[in-house]
């Protein structure tokens, strides 16, 4: 995230000054009067940019510099009014903005002593248009729903069970191919699948849920399921109680919603503790997460749920966890086994020491969890691991380096750990899911490591786990978003076009030219049609 300057390409040292020379004869004295007429110099870190996908409040960090004196810096988010931002005794500024569900102007005025100002403006988007589960994928275009793949529990939102051998030449009824959803409210702003259930948030701050209820996970009561092989719904209903959503992380059987006061509400199953809620009672109604054991924590403006696990960062840039610790997921020191007992879940929020230096100005900015691994970004650059690695899926499980040289590390990180591959590379996002983990980098490239599967020319699907990120995707560039399936992805890129690739099954990939092709690592442009194609 380096500083770019965002004002104007003048150097300091040759800022423009207006000389007026007061009298009106050779006779009289002339005083020069200089007047400072440069606007300051204000530069922010590289991720501060138009388009940018966010899943957390806007961190941002930076410096004003002008030679007469800075006055003063301010941010407004679309209509609000204007807050200041402390700036140090060098003008460098470490910023954390709240920001309002869907797409939010953010604009940063630096005044300077002479009463110049510089005015940066950019448009960020809290809140994620794709989504993918374990084989049925999501798009959101214009607020209406789009979704296809599998769909045994109505998950697509289709409003019924299908599977793709019920499709024919005559009709389509299974969703191989992107299909809008016309049962779906038409102003939806962010969406979450994981496994075989949805998860949607409109722009009034309802959240929708459809698809797989065993464990209450869709968060509306115990009445109104639907025929299927075992507990589901296939309308997109609202859950009760929630009016204000700003953010929604489906985990495997459960689910984190955080709301616009940075209350974070917990559904689902809960034997590991993972709703947060001091019990390991599963709930189908949303529970309220319990921070008041915890001290000196601040708003909560990011969630995260794995598969048993829960995760929330503050507007300090301080990580909390919550549920099962099987596998250093709560990052404590020590990996839990049968010899030395240790207390495999907690029910209600701990803190994670990502970084244990705390003379320095680093903080998380960021969260990915994958089945049960966790990533972190933080405003340095940097990206710290920890969990489960059995598919070097934070690098190096009985690995080696691109040089062959072997390197063994553990199966499970017990602690937060910096990976060694990011220095000097800009990383803009960390995804995780299944045992895979991405980045995406500021210039829009995409690495990943873990669990990546091929199709070989026999087509049988052969499983090499990358032990560090690899561009094993070159096709992919200038990509804003992307959103983690259990095996298979889908992308945007920053000219809103849409691709896809992994494990194709039932139509998850939305091509019929690569339906059932299992793993299919190019990936595949996909596009979502302007008006229903449901009967």
């Amino acid at each position: 995230m380096r500083l770019t300057s965002l004002a104007q390409a003048l150097s300091l040292s040759t800022a423009a000054i207006l000389l007026i020379a007061c009298g009106s004869d050779s006779d009289s004295d002339t005083t020069p009067i200089i007047r400072d007429v440069t606007p300051p110099l204000l530069s922010t870190s590289s991720d501060f940019t138009d388009r940018t996908t966010v899943v957390a409040a806007s961190f941002i960090f930076g410096k004003v510099q002008d030679t007469g004196g800075v006055q003063s810096l301010t941010y407004q988010v679309n209509d609000k009014p204007a807050q200041a931002i402390t700036l140090d005794s060098d003008g460098k500024f470490d910023a954390v903005i709240r920001l309002g569900l869907g797409a939010n102007k953010i604009t940063l005025v630096a005044k300077d002593t002479a009463g110049n100002n510089t005015t940066s403006t950019k448009t960020v988007y809290l809140g994620d248009s794709i989504a993918a589960g374990g084989s049925h994928t999501g798009a959101i275009k214009e607020g209406q729903l789009y979704g296809w793949g599998r769909n045994n529990f109505g998950q697509t939102g289709l409003g019924s069970v299908t599977k793709l051998s019920d499709n024919n030449s005559v009709v389509q009824i299974h969703p191989d191919t992107p299909t809008l959803m016309n049962n779906a409210p038409k102003d939806l702003v962010s969406l979450s699948f994981n496994q075989n259930y949805s998860v949607a948030i409109a722009q009034d701050g309802k959240v929708y849920s459809w698809g797989d209820d065993k464990f209450g996970q869709l968060g509306r009561g115990s009445l109104g399921h639907d025929n299927c092989s075992r507990l589901c719904r296939f309308d997109i209903g609202a859950i009760g109680g929630i009016n204000n959503a700003l953010t929604v992380s489906a985990g495997y059987n459960h689910n984190l919603i955080l709301t616009q006061d940075g209350t974070v509400w917990a559904m689902g199953s809960n034997s590991q503790g993972q709703l947060g809620d001091g019990t390991t009672n599963d709930s189908n109604t949303p529970v309220k997460v319990d921070f008041s054991s915890v001290a000196d924590i601040g708003r909560i403006v990011q969630v995260a749920a794995s598969s048993s696990s829960s995760y929330a960062l503050d507007d300090q840039g301080q990580v909390w966890g919550w549920g099962s610790d099987s596998y250093a997921n709560l990052g404590k020191g020590l990996a839990c086994t049968v010899a030395n007992n240790c207390l495999n879940k907690n029910p209600v929020p701990v803190r994670i020491m990502v970084m244990t230096d705390t003379t320095t100005d680093e903080k998380v900015t960021q969260l990915a969890t994958g089945r049960d691994h966790v990533l972190a970004l933080t405003n340095k650059e940097s990206v710290y691991a920890w969990g489960l690695n059995a598919s070097s899926q934070l690098g190096y499980y009985d690995g080696e380096d691109k040089n062959g040289a072997a390197i063994n590390w553990e199966k499970t990180i017990i602690t937060p750990t910096k990976l060694p591959w990011f220095t000097n590379k800009e990383v803009n996002r960390v995804y995780a899911n299944g045992n895979s983990s991405y980045v995406v980098l500021d210039n829009g490239k995409v690495y990943p490591w873990g669990t990546f599967g091929e199709t070989n020319s026999a087509g049988r699907t052969i499983y090499n786990d990358l032990d560090e990120p690899t561009d094993t995707l070159p096709s992919l560039t200038n990509i804003d978003n992307m959103a983690m399936g259990a095996l298979h992805l889908i992308a945007k890129d920053r000219s809103e076009s849409l691709y896809t690739w992994g494990w194709s099954f039932e139509g998850s990939i939305g091509s019929k030219i690569v339906t059932n092709i299992w793993m299919y690592n190019v990936p595949f442009p996909i596009s979502l049609p302007s008006q229903a194609t449901v009967s």
